[in-house]
C-alpha cells in the first residue's frame, strides 16, 4: 500500500488528493506550495481565504480544481530549527492530520510530498523515517482506510531515501489477543512511530543529555549579537516586501531617480561591485559569501544561490534545483539559472523582484557585518556599478560612475553599455535601499 515514486506531484493521475507542504498562511509561497497553488489556479487559493489559516501540524481540506486530483489536504510543516522546538511531534502531527482529514472524507488513495524538506529544511534522512512510520502507524489502528498511500519526489535522492524508509519500516500490526507471557521489554512494546520519535531525540541529544544543534541552524544564525539570533527565529520568509510591480515612480525604481535629478533634488550616493572582498560595499553583491544566508530553516552559500534555486523551484525545474542547491559558486549558480526548464520571463517578471528582496532579508539576518554595512548607509541611493548588467547593475564601472567627491558623474537616463540603447535599471541597487527602509521601520 505503502510506495515511493520520483516526478511532479501537480501532474500525477490516479490518486483522490494530493498533500500540500503549506504554510500558516494557506495562500501559497515559495517553493512546491507555490507550484501547487499555480497549476491549481486562483479558485484554490480563493478557497484558501476563507479557512482562516493553519496551525503548524495541522491540515485543512480543499478542492483540486485544475489538479488532476479530487482534493488538495495543506498540511503545515514545522521549521527546522535544530531539532529541539518539537519538530518532530509536529511533523508526525502533519501526516496524522492529513491522514484523518483523508479518513473522514472518504479518500482512499493519497500522494504525499516531503513535507517540511525543502524550503523548510528538516534534515531528509531523519524526516523520511519519522513520515514513513507515522503512516505506518495510522495504517495499523485504521487498515481499511486506504488503497494506495505514495510520497511523490521530485529528485532521485529524496526517491532514494524514502524508498529506503518504506523497505526498512518496521511493520506495525494489530495485535491479536493471545495467551499471557512473560513481559516483553519497554522498547519491544513500543509502535514503530514512538521509535521514530525516539530515535529522533536520541540523535539530537549526547548521552550526557546536553542539546546539540545542528551544524546546519549553528552556520546561519552565526552573529555577534544574541539580537540577530532572535530575529532569525522571529521572522518567517518570505516576508510582505514593498510594492514593487508596476510602481514606477516611487523610490524603488529607476524613474523615480531621474525624476528626482531632474528636479535638482540633492543625493548621496554609495556604489558596490562584484563579490571581490577588496572593495567597499561589496558584500551588497548577491554573489558575496560571508556568512550563510538562513532562509526558511535552510542555509545558502550566497544570496544568488537562493535567489536562483528559488526561480528553478518557480517553474517546477527540480533536477536544476538539485544542481543550484549543490553548487557552491554563485557564478555557476548564475549559469545554471539560464539552463532552467520551462523558463517564462513574462512570469519571471512578475516575481523576481520580491525573490530578491527575500533573499536580502535572510541575509541581512544571518550576517551582521553586512547589515551594518547596508544600514550604514543611510539614506543614499544605492548603485549596483556594472559595466556587465543591464538590468540588476547601471551598466557602468565605478569610475564612470561616481566622481571621487560621491557625486553622480553619470546621469541614470544614460545607465547603459557603451553598444547599447538598453536602459540599465538598478534592481538590485533599489531593492537593497528597501531592505534598508524596512528594517529602518522595524
Amino acid at each position: 500500500m505503502i510506495r515511493v515514486i520520483q516526478g511532479d506531484i501537480t501532474k500525477v493521475t490516479g490518486f483522490d488528493a494530493i498533500v500540500n507542504p503549506a504554510n500558516n498562511s494557506l495562500l501559497g509561497g515559495g517553493g512546491l506550495d507555490g507550484i501547487i497553488h499555480r497549476a491549481a489556479g486562483p479558485q484554490l487559493k480563493t478557497e484558501c481565504r476563507r479557512l482562516n489559516g493553519c496551525e503548524t501540524g495541522d491540515s485543512k481540506l480543499t478542492l483540486g480544481y485544475n489538479l488532476p486530483v479530487e482534493y488538495v489536504i495543506h498540511s503545515v510543516g514545522p521549521i527546522w530549527m535544530g531539532g529541539m522546538a518539537g519538530e518532530a511531534q509536529l511533523l508526525a502531527s502533519c501526516y496524522t492530520s492529513a491522514l484523518k482529514i483523508a479518513s473522514e472524507n472518504y479518500i482512499k488513495k493519497i500522494a504525499f510530498s516531503s513535507i517540511s524538506t525543502h524550503e523548510y529544511g528538516y534534515p531528509l534522512d531523519k524526516a523520511a523515517p519519522l513520515a514513513v512510520a507515522t503512516v505506518s502507524a495510522f495504517i495499523a489502528e485504521h487498515p481499511d482506510a486506504f488503497t494506495d498511500i505514495c510520497w511523490v519526489v521530485p529528485d532521485a535522492l529524496s526517491f532514494e531515501v524514502y524508498s529506503n524508509a518504506v523497505k526498512n519500516a518496521t511493520p506495525v500490526q494489530k495485535e491479536e489477543p493471545k495467551k499471557k507471557t512473560a513481559r516483553k521489554s519497554k522498547k519491544a512494546e513500543k509502535s514503530s512511530l514512538d521509535q521514530a520519535l525516539e530515535a529522533e531525540a536520541e540523535a539530537l541529544t549526547g548521552s550526557s543529555g546536553e542539546s546539540e544543534i545542528s551544524d546546519n541552524l549553528e552556520a546561519g544564525t552565526k552573529t555577534d549579537s544574541d539580537s540577530f539570533s532572535s530575529a532569525i527565529s522571529s521572522l518567517s520568509l518570505p516576508v510582505t516586501p514593498p510594492d514593487f510591480p508596476l510602481a514606477l515612480y516611487n523610490k524603488y525604481h529607476i524613474d523615480w531617480l531621474i525624476d528626482e535629478i531632474s528636479e535638482g533634488k540633492d543625493h548621496t550616493y554609495v556604489s558596490f561591485w562584484l563579490a571581490e572582498k577588496s572593495n567597499e560595499f561589496c558584500q551588497f553583491s548577491l554573489w558575496y559569501q560571508g556568512e550563510p544566508v538562513f532562509i526558511n530553516g535552510r542555509n545558502y552559500l550566497s544570496a544568488e544561490q537562493y535567489v536562483v534555486s528559488e526561480k528553478a523551484l518557480l517553474f517546477n525545474d527540480f533536477e536544476t534545483y538539485a544542481k543550484i542547491m549543490n553548487e557552491p559558486d554563485p557564478a555557476i549558480c548564475q549559469k545554471l539559472g539560464g539552463e532552467i526548464k520551462n523558463f517564462d520571463d513574462a512570469i519571471w517578471k512578475k516575481c523576481y523582484r520580491e525573490v530578491i528582496f527575500n533573499g536580502n532579508v535572510g541575509k541581512f539576518l544571518s550576517d551582521k557585518a553586512f547589515a551594518d554595512a547596508l544600514m550604514s548607509t543611510g539614506d543614499s541611493v544605492i548603485i549596483q556599478a556594472s559595466p556587465n548588467d543591464d538590468i540588476f547593475g547601471a551598466g557602468l564601472s565605478k569610475d564612470d560612475l561616481i566622481s571621487s567627491d560621491g557625486t553622480l558623474k553619470t546621469p541614470p537616463q544614460k545607465w547603459h553599455k557603451a553598444d547599447s540603447d538598453f536602459q540599465a535599471r538598478n534592481e538590485v541597487g533599489f531593492i537593497l535601499m528597501a531592505v534598508r527602509d524596512f528594517f529602518s521601520a522595524r
